[in-house]
């Protein structure tokens, strides 16, 4: 799309079904690459991972906004961080977010199975987990907004979403080829979200939880995750069958980073979400934030020709917006 919206994009824009109906079927994902079982696997570390990150943010050109925004990046450069596969954190979150949660383990042993080799032991495994911040332009657009999402959020929300897996998928496949088992749980059929009884909507694989288990930020009472680079951004990670050294240090406080649990006078993000979904009292209402998210997919795809829902106005026109906050930064 480069100098044209699309026409009826309700049923013109295949990109932005196809990513709904595999967020809530698992459906028309790729074929899992084949692992080569000849190959002798080389011993890759953190360095290779965050380079392989970088290098595709900066290079892809699928790294794009659509018209009227043609050819502007969609993320600035990613920050990577890495988890064990063994670390204990896993089975917290069955607890934390639901059994329905996959271990690494889980989710590896899967892929084992599509291969016919044995899965590794979890001491063997580890999540790379990346964050993809939004650019100034985006941020400052969504800032601007008091009712709807911009239109470059929700543009960075759809083909945002769709570069991080075509990303994660050639990487994985390059792993693959190496004769290293690797799996990226959203891009497999088993990835699926629902509502779940204790948490609401969820998914089997929370990248959120898992860039915080990776040592990459601590959560804002708008539960979004807030990094050095701030609260503005996608996430995304993948298991591998390899032993990388964590590389940044996990806080124990989940909220570290967010004012208000600091007990510093905030709740910008509240005052921001046009669908009071988010207090004092209660923290965030997961409940009112998908009303409210749900109802913009008629917005979005008749003001922007895009079939997406969105709104992550509580991520922006905030302290936590593009950093640290200052007060806790020091």
């Amino acid at each position: 799309m480069r100098d044209r919206y699309r026409r009826f994009s309700f049923l013109t824009d295949i990109g932005g079904m196809k990513n709904a109906l595999g967020e809530m079927r698992g459906l028309f994902f790729p074929k899992q690459p084949v692992l080569n079982r000849q190959a002798a696997a080389p011993a890759l570390d953190g360095a290779w991972f965050a380079g392989a990150l970088g290098d595709k943010v900066a290079r892809h050109p699928d790294n794009a906004l659509e018209y009227p925004f043609y050819g502007e990046p969609i993320f600035t450069e990613p920050l990577v961080g890495f988890v064990r596969g063994d670390d204990p954190i896993f089975e917290k979150l069955k607890h934390v977010i639901g059994p329905h949660h996959f271990t690494p383990w889980e989710i590896m042993a899967w892929q084992a199975e599509n291969n016919g080799v044995e899965p590794p032991a979890p001491g063997d495994l580890s999540v790379v987990s990346f964050v993809l911040p939004f650019t100034k332009s985006t941020r400052d657009d969504n800032a601007s907004a008091t009712v709807h999402v911009s239109e470059r959020w929700a543009q960075c929300r759809l083909l945002g979403e769709i570069f991080s897996q075509t990303m994660v998928g050639e990487i994985v496949a390059d792993l693959m080829g190496r004769g290293i088992l690797a799996v990226a749980p959203d891009v497999t059929p088993l990835f699926r979200k629902k509502r779940y009884p204790a948490v609401g909507w969820a998914s089997p694989w929370s990248h959120r939880h898992v860039a915080y288990a990776a040592g990459l930020g601590t959560f804002g009472m708008h539960d979004f995750l807030i990094t050095e680079k701030g609260s503005a951004h996608r996430m995304g990670s993948f298991v591998v069958n390899l032993r990388l050294e964590p590389n940044r240090t996990r806080p124990e406080n989940i909220h570290a980073h967010c004012l208000h649990h600091r007990g510093v006078t905030c709740l910008k993000c509240a005052s921001r979400c046009p669908a009071g979904a988010i207090t004092a009292g209660h923290g965030h209402d997961k409940e009112a934030c998908y009303r409210k998210v749900a109802s913009s997919l008629r917005y979005c795809t008749a003001k922007y020709h895009i079939f997406i829902y969105g709104c992550g106005l509580c991520a922006t026109g905030v302290p936590c917006e593009s950093g640290i906050p200052a007060a806790l930064s020091r």
